[in-house]
């Protein structure tokens, strides 16, 4: 009995190791940067067009992205020029396309 009672700690550490493995080789586990998945627009158009801003924003307080849109917003005292709204198209690219750039100025 006594033999069986002092291997016991080795069955416990590795157990304990065995489940530590499984656990990290499922992917990248961080509290400050979580894995987001792609949304089925990025997949198909890419990530969308970035907003011109007139000061310092973080893009990702701006853009609302869905499945298959993304809906831009300006900071507080700026107005929007151009559109506000993209959509990822069956070819691939998002519309209206980069051409018509959507952009943040201060209101004067």
């Amino acid at each position: 009995m006594a033999d069986e009672d002092s291997n016991a700690w080795v069955f416990g550490l590795t157990f304990i190791f065995c489940g530590i493995c499984t656990v990290m080789s499922m992917g990248v586990w961080s509290a400050t940067h979580p894995h987001v998945p792609l949304t089925k627009g990025q997949e198909q158009c890419g990530d969308p067009p970035n907003i011109d801003l007139d000061g310092v924003a973080k893009m990702s307080d701006l853009m609302k992205l869905d499945v298959l849109t993304v809906v831009y917003t300006c900071p507080e005292g700026q107005q929007m020029a151009g559109p506000a709204k993209r959509t990822c198209g069956e070819e691939g690219k998002w519309m209206p396309g980069e051409e018509e750039r959507t952009s943040c100025h201060v209101n004067e």
